[in-house]
């Protein structure tokens, strides 16, 4: 089969063997594959290995772990309703001997930029005849927000969403449809604001020109004073921001705990793979909760897929492009350099 193949600081369309689904999965086809940011740092970190392994020790990994596919097969004795012919699409993660693994992120586990891959059938959803396969592929990503804007339980509001690429729209699209808001939104690209503003954003924000932590009275919200400033009579949990970083950014979080106003609640929600340093009084002060939120939960998997079905046009205000596999590296080299883009999806048999 072909497929794409991650290997040092290539990245190539390559024949391979066909996989062969283990016991309990589904040999697939993917319609479509999304290209996430995860992807776009696993490039990053494969081109660096390649600085400190001779080649013959460099792993090589089949990316796309949020795709939308065509069962065509399964491994004996599976127990699943779901059927040949049948579109799915699934949570990208597998248990091994060595531990849990990621589909499309695990040298063991080729993933949906190619013209077949497997997946576990406990992990498979199948797509509602309504909703397209460009649409289905979508899942995962907006998977993320959600889970990341469930994890806001402190806070109802104010949001204040920095970084919109797909994560940080899903995380919007998640809050508006939920009625969480009012919405402010920050990222340098216009196209990306744009995006978010159909989505249901209050408030825009250029962070070339302006912050995004100066605009309290405009989201109808008034800061608390830090703990021992509190009226005597104050009784509960002071009231804060919910401030989701959905860029990964080398030094935003230290940033967003500078900028958060007392009693916030900080999701940490994009790729950063890198170390970060900051003042752990600064969040002391003001009685900041960080927390990291990781994929998402089957049953908001699950959520995730039927917000497709019933809102498709806003679930697709997320695609910029649709490309053949033959142009895997100029997709993966525009989403790197273009801020414009958001979401590209990969057409394995086109």
């Amino acid at each position: 089969m072909r497929a794409a193949v991650l290997q040092g600081k290539t990245l190539t369309i390559r024949s391979v063997p066909d996989p062969s689904p283990a016991a309990g999965q589904l040999l697939v086809r993917p319609h479509y594959t999304g290209i996430c940011g995860s992807d776009l740092s696993a490039r990053k970190q494969m081109a660096a290995l390649a600085d400190t392994l001779p080649p013959e020790h460099l792993p090589a990994i089949i990316p796309g772990h949020e795709f939308s596919a065509e069962i065509v097969g399964m491994a004996p004795g599976t127990d699943t309703a779901l059927r040949l012919g049948d579109r799915i699409t699934g949570l990208p993660f597998t248990h091994t001997h060595e531990g849990p693994q990621t589909i499309g992120l695990s040298p063991g586990h080729g993933g949906g930029l190619a013209e077949l891959t497997c997946i576990d059938a406990v992990r498979s959803f199948r797509i509602p005849d309504s909703v397209p396969s460009d649409l289905a592929a979508l899942t995962e990503p907006l998977s993320v927000g959600l889970h990341a804007a469930n994890l806001a339980s402190r806070n109802r509001a104010p949001n204040v969403v920095i970084g919109c690429g797909p994560v940080g729209l899903s995380v919007i699209l998640a809050l508006t449809l939920a009625g969480r808001g009012p919405v402010l939104a920050a990222d340098f690209s216009p196209e990306r604001r744009a995006a978010a503003a159909a989505l249901g954003a209050d408030i825009l924000i250029d962070p070339a020109t302006e912050s995004a932590f100066t605009h309290w009275d405009s989201l109808a919200f008034t800061p608390h004073m830090m703990s021992p400033l509190l009226d005597r009579d104050f009784r509960g949990l002071p009231p804060g921001a919910n401030i989701f970083e959905c860029t990964g950014v080398p030094g935003m979080i230290d940033q967003v705990i500078k900028g958060a106003p007392p009693h916030s609640h900080i999701i940490v929600a994009g790729v950063c793979p890198h170390e970060e340093k900051l003042t752990p009084l600064d969040g002391i002060l003001r009685e900041l909760t960080l927390e990291f939120s990781f994929a998402y939960r089957p049953e908001e998997f699950a959520a995730a897929l039927a917000l497709i079905e019933v809102h498709p046009d806003k679930a697709a205000r997320l695609i910029t492009r649709r490309q053949p596999l033959a142009n895997i590296e100029a997709a993966f080299d525009s989403l790197t350099k273009n801020p414009s883009e958001i979401k590209i999806l990969i057409e394995p048999g086109a």
